[in-house]
């Protein structure tokens, strides 16, 4: 099985981001944006790990991209901040799915509204984290046998 953690909007504090890494294997983390900086900040502490990142509406002046595709294990997701995507005006985020679709992805993870969620649209998994920062809340999506599962972990219940 393979594990991959999933943080977004940040905005500043990675204390979260490190307690989880600290504790849980992963083989990737993926940081949907708002802000980079964290997401580098995370790839200069943990070195030996494969840390992505996309740019989120607060990060306009950061090089990184809009979006990413990672795969693993034959699933393909597809990264965004969301933003641009229209994910605070469709409930069933289906631009965002439209996206993945067309990027040949079957999961696409996103951020931007800071409300965690879980879901499916037209056949494409979504995950939003929601915000690390302000809901104390990350991702996880672990494949096994090519088929993915998400969930939204809030760390309140475990006292992080």
């Amino acid at each position: 099985m393979k594990r991959i953690l999933v943080f977004s909007d940040t905005h500043g504090n990675i204390s979260l981001c490190r307690s989880v890494l600290n504790n849980i294997q992963c083989d990737m983390v993926l940081h949907t944006g708002d802000y980079v900086g964290d997401a580098q900040e995370l790839r200069r502490l943990y070195p030996k790990l494969d840390i992505r990142y996309v740019a989120g509406n607060c990060d306009m002046y950061s090089y990184a991209p809009q979006s990413d595709i990672a795969e693993i294990d034959g699933v393909k997701i597809f990264a965004a901040h969301g933003h641009a995507h229209r994910v605070k005006y469709e409930s069933d985020y289906r631009t965002l799915a439209k996206a993945a679709r067309d990027n040949g992805c079957n999961v696409a993870v996103f951020g931007h509204t800071h409300d965690a969620y879980e879901g499916n649209t037209d056949g494409v998994i979504l995950l939003n984290p929601g915000s690390a920062r302000y809901g104390g809340t990350y991702g996880v999506i672990e494949i096994e046998n090519g088929i993915a599962k998400v969930c939204v972990i809030n760390t309140a219940k475990f006292g992080y």
